[in-house]
């Protein structure tokens, strides 16, 4: 339980730190909650997951998909109260990711593979190796739409706080955590998967989200584009940072 309760908080601290900056940098009230959103949510998968397995190796998959369990709920419940400023609902906490997980755990308590047909499992293997590589479709579709009209924002407001918030602060303070928690000493797969977590860039995943709910794509596709090219430099400094600090 604590692996998925940690990566809910990781979001939470994430949407708050987007919050303050957002109020500190006055971004315009059509473009807040596109803000608040897509800087608040780092790349928890698309770049994630085989960051991890490059240095960590292959074990560290199944505690990264733990993690994004409560990633996953954050998004669906919280970020979506902030797209949408409805009332907050426990229906995101029932989404396709949760449901997926939680079935896998279950099928792996009672055997796994072994209890399932095997074409059956054959099918879900060839599903799974396609998910990535169909959601970087469909983003990239997004994104060539976008990029048509795209313009960076008035004295690179927008682009400047993304940076403070996703490349600056977030992982400052997710490595001080590590540092100051001592319930974290003993799960040192969790720390692995926070280091790796706290470097990544904002998650082009959110330009979609944002998208359903009529929010302002183009401030998304400026969070995004401007973490994630100055995450070149970023973050393998993080990581290596934070391999120092676990070790």
């Amino acid at each position: 339980m604590l692996t998925p309760l940690v990566g809910f908080f990781a979001i939470l601290l994430g949407f708050i730190l987007s919050w303050l900056i957002g109020k500190v940098f006055k971004i315009e009230p059509k473009a807040v909650k596109s803000f608040r959103f897509c800087s608040g949510i780092f790349n928890y998968g698309f770049i994630a997951i085989p960051v991890a397995h490059s240095i960590f190796g292959a074990d560290i998959i199944v505690h990264i998909i733990f993690f994004n369990l409560g990633v996953e709920i954050a998004i669906w419940t919280v970020g979506i109260l902030i797209l949408s400023q409805d009332k907050f609902s426990f229906k995101g906490i029932v989404n396709p990711p949760v449901i997926a997980v939680l079935v896998a755990l279950t099928l792996q308590s009672f055997g796994g593979a072994q209890v399932m047909p095997a074409y059956l499992f054959t099918v879900i293997q060839m599903l799974g190796q396609c998910s990535i590589p169909l959601g970087l479709l469909l983003i990239g579709g997004s994104f060539y739409d976008l990029m048509q009209n795209f313009g960076f924002s008035k004295n690179y407001r927008t682009e400047v706080a993304a940076l403070l918030t996703r490349n600056l602060l977030f992982p400052a303070c997710i490595l001080l955590i590590l540092i100051s928690t001592p319930f974290l000493n003993e799960a040192q797969c969790l720390k692995q998967v926070l280091v790796i977590q706290a470097a990544m860039p904002a998650g082009i995943f959110a330009v979609v989200i944002v998208g359903n709910y009529s929010e302002d794509k183009e401030t998304a596709m400026r969070s995004i584009i401007a973490t994630m090219v100055t995450g070149i430099i970023t973050l393998p400094i993080w990581i290596g940072i934070g391999l120092m600090l676990i070790n």
